[in-house]
């Protein structure tokens, strides 16, 4: 599986911090390991005309396999040491547990200043977030090819590619089904406690709180 560590830099207009008559804005990143998820926000900042956010590329020339959580981990951290207010660092959790890392992962993020880091977990991957546009599932992928492959009667000829992706433009296409997919994700973390960790999850779900996109406005679809 192809990946790139990516940041996506939001200037956020509500969450501002003062120094003597000063008003500064709040810089915060998200950072992620895949290409699906860097178009999608790249995406998303078009089609919704955030200004206030800025959509930046983070090392993204050299692609990498799976279990890349710790790179996420070590580029959040230089975000903050570059002056990044908080960082929001996006996981796909398939091959944290096929290489049973579960452990580790959970000390490594117990060790993170949560005043300044935040984990979101998908579980196995971003493509559980897409599906979560369609169907409301608990169901435990064996791998991330699963839950593509419960996403084709949905999104005819769905595939990672990245022409695939620019041309369809995923952001789009999903946007009108993105209240199902947040209520959705939010109700695999109600008794998060009580379930395996393989349980699916889409964290992902709650960066559009951050972005106050939720609930959706409405668009227009080409036909």
């Amino acid at each position: 599986m192809q990946s790139l560590i990516w940041a996506a830099s939001l200037y956020l207009k509500t969450m501002t911090r003062k120094t003597s008559h000063r008003n500064f804005k709040k810089v915060v990143a998200i950072v992620g390991d895949g290409f699906t998820e860097k178009i999608y926000f790249d995406q998303l900042k078009e089609l919704e005309q955030l200004d206030d956010v800025v959509i930046k590329p983070e090392l993204p020339g050299k692609a990498h396999k799976g279990g890349s959580y710790k790179r996420i981990i070590e580029s959040a951290k230089s975000l903050i040491e570059k002056g990044y207010d908080h960082v929001y660092c996006l996981i796909d959790f398939d091959t944290v547990i096929s290489e049973k890392k579960i452990t580790a992962f959970k000390n490594d993020i117990a060790c993170l200043d949560p005043d300044c880091f935040t984990v979101y977990i998908n579980n196995p991957c971003f493509e559980t977030w897409i599906l979560l546009h369609f169907e409301k599932t608990a169901r435990m992928f064996g791998s991330c090819e699963d839950v593509s492959i419960k996403i084709l009667p949905h999104i005819k000829g769905y595939n990672k590619r990245q022409d695939y992706l620019k041309r369809k433009n995923i952001y789009k296409a999903l946007r009108p089904h993105l209240d199902n997919a947040i209520q959705n994700a939010a109700s695999l973390e109600l008794n998060r406690s009580d379930h395996s960790d393989k349980k699916p999850r889409a964290e992902i779900f709650k960066i559009f709180k951050i972005l106050n996109l939720s609930p959706p406005k409405p668009i227009q679809i080409d036909k």
